[in-house]
Formats: C-alpha cells, structure tokens, sequence
C-alpha cells in the first residue's frame, strides 16, 4: 500500500456552538508558536463561504490542518500531503497521531469537544486509492488491523462510506465508550 494522501477528522460535538472564523487568530499563533511538531507551519486561509468545504484552513509543508464543514459535519482533519516514511501502518499511526494532537490542542485552545469515539478517513490520491468496493475493502481490512493492534478489547464499525464520485473515505465508529482523544 502506497498511499501517502490521506487525513484523519475528528468530529466536533455540536453540544457548543462555534464561528469557525474564530480560529483564525489561533492558527496564526500557532504558526508563530511553532506549536505542531515536525511541521513547517505557513499560512491561514479561509474557506468558511465554501460550502461543505474546508473551512478555516492552517496550511503546513506536510499538509494541511483544517475545521472541516464536509456533509455539514464539523471537525478537525489533518490532511497529509507530503511523503511519510514506513508502511502503511506506520504512515497511519504518524497521521492519526498528528490529527490527534491538533484536536487536544483546539480543544485545550478553545474549549472545542470532539466526540471521542468517532473519526474518518479520507484518501486524497484517486490514482492509489481510487473510491472502489475492492479499495474500500483494502482500507477498511488494513485499519481495521491498526485498531485492533491499538484497542483489541473495542469493536467498531465503518460506515458513511464514500459515494462513487468522490475521494474514498469512511467513518469509523466504536461501539464502546473508548476514549481515541486520550489514547495516545
């Protein structure tokens, strides 16, 4: 599996109501502060008149950091763009991982909660990771290894999966009370 383009979102509960606009001051902060490790920080750029789109977006080398509005389900993705090292495993856990910090340091940042027990996957590269029943499967069996391997006493499940005309992606959804946010 060469995949490198992919992103992990976490989605935010809709307990809190929020302006996404508001992080704008915060990603610059960040960049100033330097605060993703391993990650030359860039830029900000503002997509909340997108519909279903990026939102509010902290632009780094390795990828893009952004407060995702797709199928109007707010949160926090990661999107890596730049070749990581290892299998596809390892890239995983690298990506997973970074997603996970940015999340505790919005929520740290600006009380944002996130349901703990949900997250998505997205390929961003059609040509390794075309949006087909057969490459769904391959994902879907490949993380569902990583997750076993990482909390082999959860069970989940995959849903929302991607439509024919668009990026391969699904949900992954714990059917226990686990905590992804504090796991790390």
């Amino acid at each position: 599996m060469d995949l490198q383009k992919f992103g992990i979102k976490f989605y935010f509960k809709d307990n809190k109501a929020y302006s996404s606009r508001d992080c704008i001051p915060l990603f610059h902060g960040w960049i100033q502060e330097k605060i993703i490790p391993d990650h030359l920080l860039i830029d900000v750029a503002d997509y909340s008149h997108v519909m279903d789109g990026p939102g509010i977006m902290l632009i780094a080398h390795e990828g893009h950091f952004s407060l995702d509005q797709e199928n109007n389900k707010p949160g926090m993705m990661y999107m890596r763009r730049m070749v990581c090292s290892g299998n596809f495993s390892e890239r995983f856990e690298k990506v997973f991982s970074i997603a996970l910090f940015a999340a505790n340091q919005l929520h740290d940042d600006k009380d944002i909660d996130f349901y703990q027990n949900i997250f998505r996957f997205i390929s961003n590269d059609r040509r390794l990771a075309n949006n087909t029943k057969e490459n769904q499967d391959i994902f879907q069996n490949e993380i569902h290894g990583i997750l076993k391997s990482k909390f082999p006493n959860d069970k989940w499940n995959f849903s929302e999966v991607s439509k024919e005309n668009e990026r391969l992606g699904f949900t992954v959804n714990f059917t226990s009370d686990v905590n992804m946010l504090s796991n790390e």
